[in-house]
């Protein structure tokens, strides 16, 4: 980035918002100079006046040019004038045609008569510096277009569209107005005033402290919301872990072989299943069979079996019922059966195509005598039970997400670090003993809440927030 090309610049600045190579592409141009270069674009019979009203808000037809004056495609284009724009400035849109080479000539264009490429996020970064989003909003904005299943959206939506975001601007003007009034009893601490005193402020700051506790709580789920639920297959060698996880994804992603400890290290893979109420995104991870070995390599691999179990989610524990006493698992199972783990398992009862009913059975019994909180059986060979499985494990997950209407639930890292930290100063501040203490904590607890609530936060934080979203956003 050059000095001249940061984020707080004043530049005109032009980007592709959509991918090339389908029937349409999107151009978008944002800054001070739009509407002089879109004239230009418009090639020398035009006489479109901008910004007049008819001829903004609304898909117009006609020719774009180049710099040379020829033509580059019969377009659409739309004009937002200032500040009743995405960016709160003047902005254009170009809908071409998806042709890449359209594209990147009409970029060369704009940048010869003035618009730089954009920064990646530098059009949402425009509409949070120009009032048009808050910046908990504009992050949202990103968690939409990553979203992989009906919940993420939501929750996004719910930010953008303010419902979630009103709840962070209230939590951070009630905090403001007790530190604001910690101030003030600063100056007024050898007269008493009860609206300023130390018990009252500190009482005042208890709803506060109860909401960024339950939200705290909130980030577990908001995770699993937004990056999938972690789901571990677990099981002895050629139980049919490998086998399972390939027909779930519809595809020979893990090595499926009779050969014992052929999966070695844990393969990970995102699926998103239909539930009965919603979608929902899995982190699948088909881990090493678990056995005695001296294989040093495969000993790494059963370490990981044993990690990925225990920071799992849900743990499918998979049974070739042929080849496995159910009441003697072995030490490593019984460790990942344990009580504190129990609730978290499914038992799949693979190869049913193969074995004896009675034998079946005695495996049904077995798993009931457990406690397991659902049992599927399947033939990775055949199909049959896949659909069953899969139905099984949406409805344990779909329980395990479930949210209330307009529930506020954090689903970023720097949130969730955020509102801990700004925690963290606000209950030491009910234990400080005088005034300016408390007035010392809660400013840090304003600075704290910081990546929450948009403001107070320096411009460095703000680019290296921005510089994660895509170019064109």
């Amino acid at each position: 980035m050059t000095q001249r090309e940061t984020y707080l610049s004043e530049d005109t600045i032009a980007a592709l918002s959509t991918p090339t190579g389908g029937a349409v592409a999107i151009v978008r141009m944002s800054g001070p100079s739009a509407f002089q270069i879109h004239r230009q674009v418009l090639g020398a019979g035009e006489k479109a006046t901008l910004p007049h009203p008819t001829l903004l808000r609304r898909l117009i037809l006609g020719a774009i040019y180049s710099e040379t004056g020829e033509q580059l495609d019969q377009a659409l284009w739309a004009a937002f004038a200032c500040p009743e724009s995405y960016t709160g400035e003047d902005l254009i849109e170009y809908h071409i045609h998806g042709n890449p080479w359209i594209a990147q000539r009409l970029l060369e264009t704009l940048s010869t008569w003035g618009a730089r490429q954009a920064l990646p996020g530098e059009f949402s970064f425009r509409a949070v510096r120009n009032g048009k989003m808050s910046l908990f909003q504009a992050q949202a904005v990103a968690d939409l277009i990553t979203a992989t299943n009906d919940a993420a959206v939501s929750i996004a939506l719910e930010k953008i569209t303010g419902a979630q975001s009103q709840i962070i601007s209230d939590l951070g003007k009630g905090l403001r107005e007790i530190a604001t009034l910690s101030e003030v009893g600063i100056d007024f601490a050898d007269q008493d005033v009860e609206e300023v005193s130390l018990p009252r402020l500190k009482n005042r700051l208890q709803p506060t402290i109860q909401r960024l506790e339950e939200l705290c709580q909130t980030y577990s789920r908001g995770m699993q919301l937004q990056e999938g639920i972690r789901v571990a297959l677990v099981g002895l060698p050629n139980a049919g872990k490998s086998s399972f996880f390939n027909a779930l994804l519809g595809a020979d992603r893990s090595i499926v072989s009779e050969l014992p400890g052929t999966t070695r290290d844990t393969i990970r893979e995102k699926l998103t299943l239909r539930g009965k109420k919603s979608s929902l995104t899995l982190r699948l991870e088909d881990t090493a069979g678990l056995r005695t070995t001296q294989d040093t390599i495969e000993k790494l691999g059963i370490k990981r079996t044993l990690d990925s179990a225990e920071n799992s989610d849900l743990i499918l524990w998979m049974i070739d019922p042929n080849s496995v006493s159910i009441d003697s698992p072995g030490d490593a199972m019984k460790q990942i059966l344990s009580d504190s783990q129990i609730r978290k398992v499914i038992a799949i009862l693979t190869k049913i195509d193969t074995t004896p009913s009675p034998v079946l059975q005695a495996a049904r019994d077995a798993i009931s005598r457990l406690g397991i909180v659902a049992l599927a059986e399947i033939s990775s060979l055949t199909g049959a039970g896949i659909d069953d499985a899969a139905q099984k494990i949406s409805e344990f997950c779909e329980k395990s997400l479930e949210r209330k209407p307009g529930e506020l639930i954090l689903t970023r890292l720097e949130h969730s670090k955020a509102a801990q930290e700004t925690l963290s100063h606000l209950k030491r501040a009910l234990l400080v003993p005088e005034i300016d203490l408390f007035a010392s904590d809660l400013r840090q607890a304003l600075n704290a809440l910081a990546p929450l609530i948009g403001d107070t936060l320096p411009d460095d934080i703000l680019g290296k927030i921005f510089s994660n979203f895509c170019i064109g956003k």
